[in-house]
């Protein structure tokens, strides 16, 4: 059967119940949704939306997997909290969001706060449920995890949840920070390793939130390497960009093998001063995500390596400027 068919008597035959008198109406990217009725049927179709209606107890029908393969499009961080709830949804494999996959699961809502979303594609989904977009005022994919969680918890009924999860994270990171006195004011750079290329990061990628939020500084010159897209793309020749108090590598072996490898690293502080933290495989996963569920998980695996790299150096560089905040 086709799409458009599928749409049109979709309102027919899964009409919501109404369990509540009063409409939420919430603000987003793409306009104003109004969901009159609690959900009972929520469908991700974001690439990490699942991990915050896991950490607010809701068990969404269908989620859209990123990468990784895990079962449920669920990573480890994350796996207790849906199994806790017995979600388990049926996930959506490949990049674009397939529209019928989404009509099939029944939703009452769709959340798509992180998402491969156009105008086009979002008033297709609005004619199957109430979607939410992502957050009003950020560009593409820029968006802190704070304003997501805002609005997912607005949108399905449960602000105060929302409200204590993030403060529950924002705590935890500010007690990491406090642990690690000697990282503060440390100048840390994030980079992917992608084939020959060198990937870095503007102030306002949720890997570099996260490090200023643990209270390292993220190089300056960053954002206008990054020129508004978010992230930048260098030859591996330009390793000296990457060359600060510490560097966060996120890279699969062969990645650590080709930069480790090369003979401006060798000579570099970086090695020479054993200055360079490796992320494995979940921790790279979890740099990616950016949740309420992968963020404390994360920084808590990685700052007793970081903080034992900045003192492989003689300590933090805590005189210099402070980056502007990322939030």
């Amino acid at each position: 059967m086709r799409l458009a068919a599928l749409i049109c008597c979709a309102s027919f035959l899964f009409a919501p119940v109404r369990l509540s008198a009063e409409p939420i109406i919430i603000t987003h990217g793409f306009g104003e949704t109004r969901i009159q009725d609690t959900p009972q049927r929520i469908v991700s179709v974001g690439y990490h939306e699942q991990d915050f209606l896991y950490a607010l107890g809701i068990a969404p029908v269908g989620v859209h997997e990123w990468f990784g393969a895990r079962s449920y499009a669920t990573w480890s961080w994350a796996e207790d909290a849906r199994a806790a709830l017995g979600a388990k949804p049926d996930v959506q494999r490949g990049f674009e969001i397939d529209l019928e996959w989404v009509w099939q699961q029944k939703p009452d809502l769709i959340v798509a706060t992180f998402a491969p979303l156009d105008q086009r594609t979002y008033d297709r989904l609005s004619q199957i449920a109430p979607v939410v977009g992502p957050p009003l005022g950020y560009e593409a994919w820029t968006a802190p995890w704070q304003a997501e969680m805002q609005l997912i918890a607005q949108a399905t009924g449960r602000q105060d949840q929302g409200d204590a999860v993030t403060a529950k994270v924002e705590q935890e990171l500010a007690d990491l920070a406090a642990a690690y006195p000697q990282l503060s004011g440390t100048e840390v750079a994030v980079a992917y390793v992608s084939g020959t290329e060198l990937i870095g990061y503007s102030s306002g990628d949720g890997s570099n939130r996260l490090m200023a939020a643990l209270g390292m500084k993220i190089p300056a010159e960053y954002d206008g390497l990054a020129a508004g897209s978010g992230n930048f793309s260098v030859s591996l020749e330009r390793l000296d960009l990457f060359e600060k108090d510490v560097a966060l590598w996120l890279s699969d072996e062969a990645g650590r093998a080709l930069i480790e490898g090369l003979p401006a690293y060798r000579a570099s502080a970086l090695s020479k001063n054993v200055r360079s933290v490796w992320a494995d495989a979940e921790e790279i996963g979890a740099m990616s995500f950016q949740t309420p569920l992968s963020i404390s998980w994360v920084a808590g695996r990685l700052m007793p390596r970081l903080a034992k790299a900045v003192g492989n150096h003689g300590g933090n560089q805590g005189n210099s400027p402070k980056a502007p905040s990322s939030d």
